[in-house]
């Protein structure tokens, strides 16, 4: 526990600093009523029930931007924490800890539109009080970037480089990857006064995922599925990761985003691939003078070709922050702003688990949560 307040006290000290720069700064602080903090499925027999609990949460970012011979660079530093406020020893694992930063330098070619860079990622989940927790994880990445860009209509940006992912409660799902993305960002369309305006962000992705450990194989009998009856191979596990989503965004007097997002994991490890559905829809608008609300639903089905997800895999979650809950939901968010620098959040949130489910383990899932803190930020 100690190492979390520790935590909090370099969130408090960055912003600080930050306020005396020209660094933007943001910092977070706020408790939250949590019905799952262990995020747990129920199987049909609830032999094992979710844990309710109270949480107490802390998050920092600090970043800058300039110029830099004759090129621009960005930088960005995060950190976060969420403690359960009780004592028992089987929720100590969620007393989680993370830091990130993410950089990039990117120089223009003479006055042509296009621009070359790199750009560096690094995150790092750790438990205060245990040696490792089912959301430590430990995330790099390095890209070398090729940008083009038209009329700050639309602009392409080319990344391809290298990942290593670290799972640390289980070794046998570290893997590194050559990685290509691809982003396309277009201003479709603005209004003659441009305080309205259209915009589509689309991404492609591609991993070559490399496992240190054997693949799986199917010893079950014809027309069945069994996460029991598996076996080793003498093959080590290659998954190929494949991502491609597109978000519309219209920003006047409210702002409005639909998106949809297509996963399809391909591995040769029997019960590891996986299929992907994400839809999302959020909206913001003010209610009254510096009180504003942001809706968000999403709807996510996973498929697994084999008929069956192996219950300790970790190809659920996304592993890039604290928050990741990769199943559907519904959330509101009510923000007031007290001052130009601080302001109060509430947040209310629920998730379920629907379509696509686990046919070899029927489970349910469910989390509702209940958050208020206040926010600052210059």
């Amino acid at each position: 526990m100690r190492r979390a307040w520790w935590l909090a006290g370099v969130l408090v000290a960055a912003s600080h600093s930050a306020e005396a720069s020209p660094w933007s700064v943001v910092f977070e602080a706020g408790a939250e009523a949590d019905t799952n903090v262990q995020r747990i499925e129920t199987d049909l027999s609830a032999t094992v029930e979710p844990i309710s609990a109270l949480a107490l949460r802390t998050a920092g970012r600090v970043e800058h931007a300039d110029h830099l011979l004759g090129g621009t660079y960005a930088f960005a530093a995060s950190a976060s924490a969420r403690v359960i406020a009780n004592d028992r020893t089987d929720t100590s694992v969620e007393d989680i800890g993370l830091v990130a930063t993410d950089a990039r330098y990117v120089h223009p070619l003479g006055a042509r539109p296009v621009g070359l860079g790199i750009a560096v990622q690094a995150a790092d989940a750790f438990a205060f009080d245990a040696e490792v927790g089912d959301r430590t994880f430990r995330n790099l990445g390095a890209d070398g970037l090729l940008l083009l860009h038209g009329n700050d209509t639309r602009r392409l940006t080319l990344a391809f480089g290298v990942r290593q992912f670290v799972y640390k409660p289980a070794p046998e799902f570290d893997y590194t990857a050559p990685s290509a993305n691809l982003r396309l960002d277009l201003l479709l369309w603005t209004s003659a006064d441009a305080t309205r305006t259209l915009e589509l962000a689309g991404t492609l992705g591609f991993e070559a995922r490399a496992f240190e450990s054997a693949a799986l194989v199917d010893t079950c009998p014809p027309g069945t599925n069994d996460v029991s009856c598996t076996a080793t191979s003498s093959f080590l596990r290659r998954d190929r990761y494949h991502r491609a989503d597109a978000q519309l965004t219209y920003v006047g007097t409210r702002v409005v985003a639909l998106g949809y997002q297509l996963v399809v994991i391909d591995s040769n490890s029997y019960g590891e691939s996986l299929v992907r559905h994400r839809v999302t829809l959020s909206g913001t608008t003010q209610l009254l003078p510096k009180l504003y609300v942001t809706g968000l639903a999403t709807l996510q089905i996973d498929q697994y070709p084999d008929g069956l997800l192996i219950a300790t895999d970790v190809q659920r979650t996304e592993f890039s922050n604290l928050e990741d809950e990769n199943r559907s939901s519904l959330q509101i968010r009510l923000g007031r702003r007290l001052t130009d620098a601080w302001s109060i959040e509430a947040r209310g949130a629920i998730w379920r688990e629907l379509g696509g489910g686990n046919s070899s383990m029927p489970t349910a899932f469910h989390r509702e949560l209940l958050y208020l803190g206040a926010i600052y930020q210059r």
